[in-house]
């Protein structure tokens, strides 16, 4: 199957159009939005002290959408809001991601530990103190990917993404998995309720 990508039909749409060249060739990139549908949640959160206090945010309203959205200059996923809406982030019991095409000398496997809520009171949230943005400029990440969702078990070294680069504005953005010490990328998902869907409880001793 070939890679397709669209443009943005109006100046000034935030979503960023990317060289043709940083797209994985085996790609489609979505045209629809995603939703999370029936998936079973049930478990999916760690709810205990440390979630609650440093990476679960307030119950999401129209408002907070509209902050984050303008702070960070990207619109967020329809997936994504609707998995705030129902729990404003934290850590997850659901931290295994198998890697459908791994690189050579990449893992084929991402353990996260967190999803960040959308909003601010959170140290571990979007526009918290250790949130997408400080992340990315303390790191030493590609600011050009778009958003970071998830610290991983390599915390601030390897992030996981909402990839925004070749992504029109009517599209939900890739997951991309970047480790910023080693220079490496890996595409997870080709939007973020593909990515929800992939999340494993953890079986293996890390």
């Amino acid at each position: 199957m070939g890679l397709f990508f669209r443009r943005n039909k109006k100046a000034g749409e935030t979503a960023p159009i990317a060289d043709a060249s940083s797209l994985e060739a085996d790609v489609i990139v979505s045209d629809t939005h995603a939703e999370l549908g029936d998936v079973d949640l049930t478990g999916f959160w760690h709810d205990n002290r440390e979630s609650l206090l440093r990476h679960t945010c307030p119950p999401l309203d129209d408002a907070m959408i509209a902050e984050a959205e303008k702070e960070l200059g990207f619109r967020l996923p329809k997936s994504y809001v609707q998995l705030m809406r129902l729990h404003n982030g934290g850590l997850v019991n659901r931290c295994r991601f198998r890697v459908q095409f791994p690189k050579f000398g990449c893992p084929d496997t991402i353990y996260i530990t967190d999803i960040m809520g959308i909003g601010r009171d959170a140290p571990y949230s979007l526009l918290g103190r250790f949130g997408s943005r400080f992340l990315v400029e303390t790191r030493g990440h590609n600011k050009k990917i778009g958003v970071a969702v998830c610290n991983t078990t390599l915390p601030g070294r390897a992030l996981v993404f909402l990839d925004y680069r070749g992504v029109d504005v009517s599209d939900e953005p890739r997951v991309t998995w970047a480790d910023a010490q080693e220079k490496q990328e890996l595409l997870l998902a080709k939007n973020f309720s593909e990515f929800i869907r992939g999340l494993e409880v953890n079986t293996v001793e890390r």
